[in-house]
């Protein structure tokens, strides 16, 4: 939770995400529209599964992750279905009510010092919510005109894919004026988007190739390992108190039985 803030954040922001379209697909009227929804909420699920095979995968005690840690939590949550995205919820709290004060300024500080990672997982959860409004809008656009070729769910995800990716297609496009005034403002998104993933894939590569980047590193632990070095003194003092309080339990035990052989020679 602490080491991998951002990516933390973003997979909260998802199942927040999943909650409102929800409530959405509930409450709109355009079964188009509603497909739009359940396409957006598929692909999140699927990146739901994803994540939680991943933390099972290395957790050190699976079973435990799944029972003692509520694990099943995240399965669950990661179902297709609406509002069950609110067990995930309830497993991020559940972790970070274990979580110290000093826990939350380390979460902050990480999300500070890792900008480029930051960034680049808030354009993505942008480009989500970008390409989901975007295919609802359109439809309701385009469904006014009789000549308009956006007719379907389907059409609507993948004219805005093609949008925002800045390629295109050409096959499918808006023809009236509202649809066009989207598609303007769908460009202009995924031009930003797409310069904020060159310019984090510049990033890395430099950082990639700069041979003093991991002494660096080394000199100067991040909040994550300074974190993690505090979890490790603690679980070893921890254990000397353990220890301390065995021997001092041992030496009482000596000691009566010292005072007892001591009577026993005094009464013979």
């Amino acid at each position: 939770m602490v080491i991998h803030a951002n990516y933390e954040l973003f997979v909260v922001a998802l199942a927040v995400l999943q909650v409102v379209n929800s409530v959405l697909w509930l409450a709109l009227r355009d079964q188009r529209e509603g497909q739009v929804i359940l396409m957006v909420a598929l692909g999140i699920s699927l990146f739901f599964v994803a994540d939680s095979a991943y933390r099972w995968l290395r957790a050190p005690r699976r079973r435990e992750f799944l029972f003692t840690r509520h694990g099943w939590l995240l399965w669950l949550g990661s179902l297709p279905a609406p509002f069950l995205a609110v067990l995930r919820l309830l497993w991020f709290r559940s972790a970070i009510q274990r979580l110290r004060r000093s826990d939350y300024a380390d979460m902050m500080n990480i999300v500070v010092e890792r900008r480029a990672q930051s960034t680049l997982l808030v354009a993505i959860f942008a480009a989500i919510i970008v390409l989901e409004a975007a295919a609802i809008l359109i439809l309701g656009a385009e469904s006014q005109s009789p000549q308009a070729n956006i007719q379907t769910a389907g059409d609507a995800v993948w004219w805005t894919v093609v949008t925002v990716a800045t390629v295109g297609y050409g096959d499918k496009y808006p023809v009236t004026p509202a649809g066009r005034v989207i598609g303007v403002f769908v460009m202009i998104v995924g031009v930003g988007l797409f310069g904020v993933l060159t310019s984090f894939l510049a990033q890395w590569f430099v950082r990639a190739r700069q041979p003093d980047a991991p002494q660096a590193a080394a000199a100067s632990p991040s909040g994550g390992d300074i974190q993690t070095l505090l979890a490790q003194l603690d679980s070893i003092h921890a254990q000397l108190e353990e220890q301390k309080a065995a021997h001092q339990a041992h030496d009482a035990d000596l000691q009566d039985r010292l005072a007892g052989i001591e009577r026993k020679l005094a009464a013979e």
